[in-house]
């Protein structure tokens, strides 16, 4: 593993190898670990590529770029109990012909006030949720990336704008995310003054009982003081990276706040699948309860499952 960065680690600017320094005098090890290293598996590379990874981002990508059929269910609880309020459960399919793609919703049940008497979305979790996963145009089919998670323009959109800071919670957790007061630099697990907060691990596993997997997982340390606990956004983060190609195969993260400003309880949970050599989006669960400012506390889940994909050359 040692020797498959060395041309890759080269080319990084010093600080960012400082900061893999950093993480690998903290990062604990299993016993098949502490073997591994022996054998010239290199933690402080290994580390890098968490941070680094694009293989998960590109994995997301696919979906705008392969024909494949999904199903969702998406599901609003009463804030106060588990009791359901509204749902939206669908069957939908990608087409793409010519280089264009398009979605085309087959099946759509709902229930409760999910949409309001003009049809549109009554939560804006929701309203989100559609906008991401169920656009209604027809657009270029593109898997190609061009910048990192959340990279949004200037003048887009607000809706846009949610989901560029969507796309770094799911892609790059771990990562500053811009525009949101007080938590922003806190979600930044891998930043030195971050560093105090958390237990990292490294230990092997297997994905599905059957993939060899090397695991990375960070969590908040157990005996931080009452007033530090509030500065750790991320409670719990997981990544499965395959061993042969180190691509992630799984990715569980919970996130959890409370101030006066925002109070966010999540939960989200990504199963890929390697289909033709092409990595792409099996599952993903949701579970999450927000409480921003101007907008009404909702409690949401959802999950989706993506099958029958067309990986062509």
């Amino acid at each position: 593993m040692k020797q498959a960065f060395t041309a890759v680690i080269f080319v990084f600017c010093s600080g960012s190898l400082l900061f893999a320094q950093d993480v690998t005098k903290i990062v604990q090890l299993d016993s098949v670990m502490i073997t591994a290293v022996k054998g010239g598996f290199s933690v402080e590379d290994f580390i890098y590529l968490v941070k680094q990874d694009t293989s998960f981002y590109k994995a997301f990508k696919n979906l705008r770029y392969y024909p494949y059929t999904f199903e969702s269910n998406l599901v609003v609880f009463n804030r106060r109990s588990d009791k359901e309020k509204a749902s939206l459960y669908r069957k939908a399919s990608q087409r793409v012909v010519a280089g264009k793609r398009w979605i085309e919703i087959t099946e759509e049940k709902t229930a409760g006030n999910i949409y309001n008497k003009d049809k549109k979305f009554t939560y804006y979790t929701a309203e989100l949720f559609d906008y991401t996963f169920y656009p209604r145009d027809t657009v270029v089919a593109s898997n190609i990336i061009t910048g990192r998670p959340g990279s949004a323009l200037q003048d887009a959109s607000k809706n846009q704008k949610y989901k560029d800071r969507l796309e770094v919670l799911m892609f790059n957790p771990g990562s500053e995310v811009d525009g949101i007061p007080l938590i922003s630099s806190r979600m930044a697990i891998f930043d030195k003054d971050m560093l105090g907060y958390y237990d990292y691990k490294i230990y092997s596993e297997k994905y599905r009982d059957t993939i060899p997997c090397y695991v990375f997982e960070c969590k908040p340390k157990t005996d931080l003081g009452y007033f530090r606990k509030d500065d750790v956004v991320i409670k719990d983060l997981v990544s499965f990276f395959e061993r042969k190609t180190f691509s992630i195969v799984y990715r569980k993260y919970l996130l959890s706040y409370n101030s006066v400003l925002f109070d966010f309880d999540v939960k989200i949970e990504v199963r890929l699948q390697e289909l033709g050599g092409v990595l792409v989006p099996e599952y993903i669960t949701y579970t999450g309860y927000w409480d921003v400012p101007f907008k009404k506390p909702e409690v949401i889940s959802f999950k989706m499952h993506f099958y029958d994909y067309k990986i062509t050359p």
